[in-house]
């Protein structure tokens, strides 16, 4: 036991000079993080131009050290009565995310409910108020350690019994978060200037009952509240086919702090049909994002009618960089959002849009 207890131990003090924090369980993240926007504010769910919307995303981080961190992620929200009541709709979302790592596959898997309340205050404002409710499971192959007793002087025999007791038992916990968000947007001043203008923002609250995660490591599984504060915009530069797309999100959770800002550029390829609706539209975005003290992430993204497709590519600059020679790892997301949302205001009845 006092083996497995180093092998921990050392992959926790690992994790730990990763964040640059204690040692603290930490929720996951996205480069692109308003892609799965559920995972930063659960009032976010059904709230954009469309009524359905379906995202999947994979991410990998520091793929250069041996069995980096993977997370599979799905989303799905949609808006309810948005052509039935007046001043506003209900959302609904779905996140179910896996997050693996390490020899022994340790992770989580997590399904997130998310119910928000919509209401338009006047033709140019918007707010929003989210729950969601979350059933997570930690999890893990201790079958996969090697230990000394296994090696027979020459080589590593997996059949030679390694001699030590440890059973590990999967740990499933209920997890609940709430947050708010603001938009304001005004439409562009003719059919053809695109100087539209919106911006969000919003703060969220992430495991207000601090689910105990604790299995056989004492505090260090400690599972923080989180707080988390994200702001975006689209802003239409007037009579060309270019937008501004500023970002920032900021999470708190613990000892530990993370800032990430970006900046995408979206041109337009192709213009929407105004009222035929034969020409779907499309456009392109590049960028990037930086997390303070983390990573520098290039970013490209493509929208065609319903359809986007979104890659990044993080690059180390926090000390790690010297064991993965800079490489971090991709991010890739595809979304579908139903009816075209190059359609722009069908489906809702304000003009502040989340964007």
């Amino acid at each position: 036991m006092k083996k497995l207890n180093k092998v921990l131990a050392l992959a926790l003090i690992g994790q730990a000079a990763l964040f640059n924090s204690k040692l603290t369980a930490q929720d996951i993240h996205f480069t692109m993080y308003d892609a799965m926007i559920i995972t930063t504010n659960p009032a976010a769910a059904g709230v954009f131009d469309g009524d359905f919307r379906g995202v999947m995303n994979y991410r990998s981080q520091w793929g250069s050290i041996s069995n980096p961190y993977k997370t599979y992620s799905v989303m799905l929200d949609g808006g309810l009565f948005k052509n039935k009541w007046k001043n506003g709709y209900i959302g609904a979302g779905l996140n179910v995310f896996k997050d693996v790592a390490g020899v022994t596959n340790f992770g989580t898997t997590k399904i997130n409910l998310s119910l928000s309340s919509v209401v338009f205050l006047d033709n140019k404002n918007s707010a929003s108020v989210g729950l969601m409710g979350s059933w997570a499971q930690n999890s893990m192959s201790p079958d996969k350690l090697e230990w000394d007793s296994q090696f027979n002087g020459q080589s590593f025999n997996p059949s030679l019994s390694s001699n030590e007791q440890f059973a590990f038992e999967n740990r499933n916990y209920f997890d609940f978060s709430a947050g708010a968000l603001w938009a304001y947007g005004t439409g562009a001043k003719t059919l053809s200037s695109q100087d539209e203008f919106n911006i969000k923002a919003g703060l969220a609250f992430y495991h207000v009952t601090k689910p105990d995660q604790k299995m056989e490591f004492g505090d260090v599984d400690k599972l923080y509240s989180k707080l988390a504060f994200h702001t975006e915009a689209h802003i239409g530069i007037s009579n060309t086919k270019l937008a501004l797309r500023p970002k920032l999100v900021t999470y708190f959770q613990g000892p530990t702090r993370q800032i990430s800002a970006g900046l995408l550029i979206r041109y337009r390829l192709k213009e929407e049909s105004k009222y035929t609706g034969l020409s779907k539209g499309a456009a392109i975005s590049f960028g990037s994002y930086y997390r303070v003290g983390d990573a520098f992430a290039p970013a490209i993204e493509l929208e065609i009618a319903s359809f986007a497709l979104g890659v990044a590519y993080d690059f180390n600059t926090s000390g790690l960089t010297a064991a993965t020679n800079g490489n971090g790892g991709p991010e890739v997301y595809v979304r579908f959002v139903s009816p075209n949302p190059f359609m722009s205001g069908k489906g809702t009845k304000s003009s502040a849009r989340f964007r």
